[in-house]
């Protein structure tokens, strides 16, 4: 189980949201972000190599990229969104020797914790929970992006007064993103598929072993909090902190081009604007780029919580932490087939009431438990 207390509660994000959205249209005649420009997209997860970046225009940090790359790809933020804010707060990038302490603080008061990866993950996750339209109540198919700029719901949250918080996170990220890359954060190159409601039915297997049987557990967000959006699945064939797991293979739900987001977190990206994440790892075998086959063994789940966590966070015991993404934001279990199963998820995080968290296949309904990987098409 994979848990993060967020200090964000929904109805304090919506009024926040509502606020914002006044604010864009009281400075409609300033260059305005929206939500889809902060998002991860595929291109950049291989086009925009985080280690080389640093060593090149800040090294100071360069010790920091597998941080910066695992928050990405856990909360979908753009890295270079992610820098870009540290240096419109801090100048922490085109300084070349920051002090500790601003090592430890890269967005300065923006958020109240300290500690390089603690402040990436709370201004990543911030940004994550603001990005998707909190008013949106469906639960089947691509999660609503909000139209608004979530780097205002940020600066709202931190306290920031209205109108600068306006003028910080339209005008100054942009002008900070523009000297930092050359480029404008609208510009970046995407490849959005259309957003189908799911993706076809033969593509996903579970991710392990063909024949093999693990536990596989309720439906949950991603960050195991909350009820909004159920893109994840828990699954594992149990044991303890400590416990062998190297005869434990986390397996390619489909073949696709693999990206190592850190020691612990990979992705791999399929066709049609799909791809799949894995957290809780450990002994991960391809690099990123390498192109995988379904049911390629990726890796094993962690077996102590310093790797299982290799970031920070919290984890109870060796699993998987399986997720579904399409263009790069997070997309309802519901309604997905996975290994000739349709998913039904429409509670809350770890619900396993069978009416809301079930697994169905010619007209058999299963709740949570042991499931056979039976793989796609199966009859």
């Amino acid at each position: 189980m994979t848990v993060y207390k967020r200090p964000l509660f929904r109805p304090l994000l919506l009024a926040v949201l509502c606020a914002a959205s006044t604010l864009s249209i009281a400075h409609a005649g300033t260059p305005s972000l929206h939500s889809q420009h902060l998002v991860y997209q595929y291109d950049e997860m291989f086009d925009f190599n985080i280690g080389e970046w640093l060593e090149t225009h800040a090294p100071p940090l360069a010790a920091q990229a597998e941080t910066l790359s695992h928050w990405s790809g856990y909360s979908g933020i753009s890295p270079r969104v992610l820098l870009a804010l540290m240096e419109l707060q801090t100048g922490v990038l085109s300084s070349p020797q920051p002090s500790a302490a601003r090592l430890e603080r890269p967005f300065g008061t923006l958020v109240a914790t300290t500690g390089f990866s603690a402040q990436l993950r709370d201004v990543a996750e911030t940004l994550r929970d603001a990005m998707y339209d909190a008013a949106d109540r469906s639960t089947r198919g691509p999660v609503a992006l909000s139209t608004g700029n979530p780097l205002r719901t940020l600066y709202a949250l931190a306290g920031t007064e209205s109108v600068r918080a306006a003028q910080l996170a339209d005008i100054g990220f942009v002008d900070v993103y523009r000297r930092l890359f050359a480029t404008e954060p609208t510009q970046v190159s995407r490849t959005a598929q259309p957003r189908a409601d799911a993706p076809p039915t033969n593509l996903l297997q579970f991710p392990y072993p063909l024949n093999a049987r693990w536990y596989v557990g309720g439906a949950h967000t991603n960050s195991g909090s909350g009820s909004f959006p159920m893109s994840s699945l828990d699954v594992g064939v149990g044991g303890w902190w400590g416990s062998d797991q190297s005869r434990n293979w986390v397996s390619a739900s489909a073949a696709g081009k693999f990206k190592r987001h850190s020691s612990c977190m990979a992705e791999i990206v399929h066709d049609g604007g799909w791809s799949t994440t894995y957290y809780h790892l450990m002994n991960i075998r391809p690099a990123t780029g390498d192109t995988v086959t379904a049911n390629a063994p990726i890796a094993n789940p962690a077996n102590s919580l310093v790797q299982a966590l290799c970031n920070g966070g919290a984890s109870t015991g060796p699993h998987l932490h399986w997720s579904l993404k399409s263009n790069g934001s997070h997309h309802h279990l519901n309604g997905i087939t996975l290994s000739s199963y349709v998913i039904t998820a429409t509670g809350s995080s770890y619900d396993v009431n069978c009416q809301r968290f079930n697994l169905s296949r010619n007209g058999s309904r299963s709740c949570f438990g042991y499931y056979t990987n039976i793989g796609v098409d199966a009859p």
